[in-house]
């Protein structure tokens, strides 16, 4: 009887070892896949702000449906708005910026949305955005921004110097301020 006792209670020892070296490689195997893809994204963001530290070159069509290329651009600052006509924060954002002293300041304001062309320009009718020669209005209608830029967030903001050379990025809404702070240091 003595005797398959010490067999159970051995058997119930490996089965523990066993149970817990499974545990144990679980976890392992968890932590360095959590880390291998933190590691991942943190690269990609590198190579994404590496991407844009210059303005990119990208292809947009304008609501005329001409072609519109970054390489139009000579020299900034140049404020880039990637927006929604249906979003509120942009909606505002977009009012605050034309109601302001962005356009005559900026060589270009690309407002860059991925909703149907003739939605864009509805919604930019409502604030004579043709009024200002700098402002231009583009639609994404392939879904390229966020391979270009590597966000897609709604409203966001892009600002580049005299060079071209990336000052800021804003992400979400911005007061107007904020955005003609940094275009002034980029002057």
């Amino acid at each position: 009887m003595a005797d398959i006792n010490i067999v159970y209670i051995n058997r119930y020892i490996v089965m523990r070892k066993i149970i817990l070296t499974i545990l144990l490689v679980a976890f392992s195997i968890s932590m360095i896949l959590l880390i291998a893809g933190v590691c991942s994204r943190l690269l990609k963001e590198k190579r994404i702000d590496e991407k844009i530290s210059v303005l990119p070159s990208f292809s947009f069509k304008t609501l005329a449906k001409d072609d519109f290329h970054s390489s139009e651009i000579k020299e900034g600052p140049v404020l880039i708005v990637r927006f929604h006509p249906e979003c509120e924060h942009c909606r505002y954002e977009i009012s605050q910026i034309l109601n302001s002293d962005i356009p005559a300041l900026v060589s270009k304001a690309l407002l860059i949305s991925s909703d149907h062309p003739d939605s864009i320009r509805k919604f930019l009718g409502q604030f004579s955005s043709a009024d200002y020669p700098s402002i231009i209005a583009l639609a994404d209608t392939s879904d390229l921004f966020s391979d270009i830029f590597g966000r897609d967030i709604v409203p966001s903001n892009y600002i580049y110097n005299k060079k071209l050379k990336l000052v800021k990025v804003l992400f979400g809404e911005v007061k107007t301020e904020t955005i003609l702070k940094y275009i002034r240091i980029s002057e």
